[in-house]
């Protein structure tokens, strides 16, 4: 009787242990179908991203921003300092 139930137990235990297997089997396997599908994305976007950047007339983008300067020197300067605030806040490197 106590062989019985110590065999009844065991096989619950296995049977558990193949249940959480093909549970876990399972879940392996959506995960790697969404990184997939979440790596696929970025890589349309970032091709997308090359060819809008390969596209853009850099000539006309410069005169935009000097036009933008002349008509308005403080927001210009305001908005370089805050840049370069926070990218001296970004880069700066930590001793403690």
């Amino acid at each position: 009787m106590a062989n019985s139930t110590v065999e009844d137990a065991a096989k619950s235990v296995e049977q558990k242990i193949d249940a959480t297997r093909e549970s876990m089997g399972e879940r392996t396997g959506r995960l790697r179908e969404r990184v997939g599908e979440v790596a696929e994305n970025v890589r349309a976007r970032a091709g997308a991203l090359k060819d809008k950047i390969a596209d853009t007339d850099w000539e006309d983008v410069q005169k935009g921003v000097k036009n933008y300067v002349r008509d308005n020197p403080g927001k210009s300067l305001a908005l370089a300092l805050g840049v370069g605030f926070a990218l001296g806040l970004l880069l700066r490197r930590r001793d403690d």
